[in-house]
């Protein structure tokens, strides 16, 4: 079929490009340590070397909290700053390397450097944070239309009441199912924008639109079957590492070592949906110059 072949050269990409995925991983790693490491120390400054850590090892203790007083207040201040920035940050530089992963996919057949990499990330960082804000505010308002306002109808209805979860899941379910939609137009806009050097926002908007009618089902089928691996993959790491978190020792060191594996997997499953849709885009292509 013509979907798992396109899969298949997708993912035959990605792993190609497995120096660029080292290289995001590595940049990623130290923008998460800039933030660790102070709160860490934060932490370490205001529990000591008390049996507190290990209270709050077996759930949160509201006595706890209390007893610290202010200096837990200005503890979960930084916690929540830190990770804000970190999310922040994050969405950026995310945004950033996706111009250098889409411009490998799309125009540099024999591989890309580190240098041109980066290079290719900047160049196309404006235009590529301006349709994945447009995106943001789309899927909003999407998300709004399939489970925010039946869910406020239900409720006003039910007296305030939470509707059957039965209900939910299905919402849940169709808002799903319609992600892959936008999920194609966002990557195959970037695409454009990467194979054209144009920084036209709505005119690579326009181009994803319309490449997802003219091959819709195939476009549609495999962005659905690499946001399925995504959901199972994010779902068995967020059960590792909650069950399996060590408490010290060597334990600790391994733990670390398999949560960046996990890192890595994911980075490949995001660097084989890009690869995926630029895999559609050069197959649509082609279609069109032999029509």
């Amino acid at each position: 079929m013509d979907f798992i072949r396109t899969l298949k050269k997708g993912a035959g990409e990605a792993a190609s490009s497995y120096k660029l995925l080292l290289t995001v991983w590595f940049i990623t790693l130290v923008m998460i340590l800039f933030v660790a490491l102070p709160l860490r120390s934060s932490f370490k400054s205001v529990f000591g070397d008390s049996m507190a850590i290990e209270k709050l090892s077996d759930g949160f203790d509201m006595g706890l909290a209390a007893d610290m007083g202010k200096a837990f207040g200005q503890l979960m201040s930084s916690a929540t700053t830190g990770g804000f920035l970190l999310l922040l940050a994050g969405f950026l530089l995310y945004t950033f390397f996706a111009g250098g992963l889409f411009t490998r996919f799309t125009t540099a057949w024999g591989g890309l450097k580190v240098a041109a990499f980066m290079k290719a990330s900047a160049h196309n960082f404006m235009p590529f944070l301006g349709i994945a804000l447009l995106m943001c505010l789309i899927i909003g308002v999407y998300t709004a239309l399939i489970i925010g306002i039946p869910l406020g109808i239900m409720l006003a209805v039910s007296g305030g009441s939470m509707p059957q979860s039965g209900l939910l899941k299905i919402f849940f379910v169709l808002w799903g199912l319609g992600l892959p939609v936008w999920l194609f137009v966002a990557d195959y806009s970037r695409r454009w924008i990467a194979a054209t050097g144009s920084h036209k926002i709505f005119r690579a908007l326009g181009e994803g639109f319309r490449a997802l009618k003219n091959r819709f089902w195939i476009s549609y089928t495999t962005v659905l079957v690499i946001l399925i691996l995504n959901a199972i993959f994010v779902s068995g790491s967020i059960w590792f590492t909650a069950w399996s978190m060590p408490e010290k020792g060597i334990m600790i060191f391994l733990f670390f070592l398999a949560t960046q594996l996990l890192f890595l997997a994911r980075l490949f499953l995001k660097a084989w949906r890009y690869a995926t849709v630029s895999q559609l885009a050069i197959a649509h292509k082609v279609s069109r110059s032999r029509a």
